[in-house]
């Protein structure tokens, strides 16, 4: 399954999905819920290795992947992921980690980029309750994420519940060879590790909560001003 999940943010704004028991997600939840974009779109994906493809890419919150339709209009991912450099549609670009998968990128900076990874997630497990009314028990949140990097978004729910599913999501440092970092004042001071002082400082007078995009952004463009 996927790496645990810093910083988390459960959308309270987005929308949540029953998932009756023996249900598939991807076929219950309407295709504007389950992809960032309207419709397959033309993008590129560069390695490392300095070759580049062009293909029709979308993201899938459903596991957080970045699919591609080939010519017989077949949904695939990329089996190159570990020399993976970025992947560009429109104006938005991803970047992939085997641990914790995709991120788009929100913002860069001179010695990091600020990475977003939205996902639909099972937040929740639904038991019927008397006379067929169901709730939701808080006993068995399980708080995971659906899918594992198979992209098993076609696995149908287990019999015995149904699903509780809403939009969540989790922030990433990314460096400029492309490793990805937990956002924590440690993992801050190792991207500027000759600043840790001034951080530290500024961590003080500035109290930053790193589960908040607007809060990392205001960090990271401090650390960028220390090396200018």
């Amino acid at each position: 399954m996927l790496a645990a999940w810093p910083c988390l943010v459960l959308a309270q704004d987005r929308k949540i999905f029953k998932i009756k028991a023996g249900e598939y997600p991807d076929k219950v939840i309407p295709y504007a819920d389950r992809y960032q974009f309207a419709q397959f779109t033309t993008g590129k994906a560069e390695f490392f290795d300095g070759r580049s493809s062009q293909a029709r890419f979308n993201y899938n919150f459903i596991g957080g992947h970045v699919l591609f339709v080939d010519l017989k209009l077949d949904t695939l991912e990329l089996i190159d992921k570990a020399i993976l450099k970025s992947i560009t549609v429109g104006d938005k670009q991803y970047r992939f980690d085997k641990r914790f998968g995709y991120c788009e990128v929100v913002s860069n900076y001179g010695r990091a980029s600020l990475g977003k990874r939205e996902v639909l997630a099972r937040i929740g497990t639904e038991k019927g309750g008397p006379y067929g009314i169901s709730y939701t028990a808080s006993s068995v949140t399980t708080y995971r994420s659906y899918s594992s990097d198979q992209a098993a978004t076609t696995k149908k729910l287990n019999a015995n519940a149904e699903g509780v599913f809403s939009y969540r999501t989790a922030y990433y440092l990314i460096d400029n060879n492309n490793r990805f970092y937990m956002p924590t004042a440690g993992s801050v001071k190792k991207l500027y590790p000759a600043y840790k002082k001034q951080i530290e400082l500024y961590l003080k007078e500035n109290p930053v909560d790193f589960g908040k995009v607007q809060d990392l952004a205001r960090l990271l463009a401090y650390c960028d001003v220390l090396t200018n």
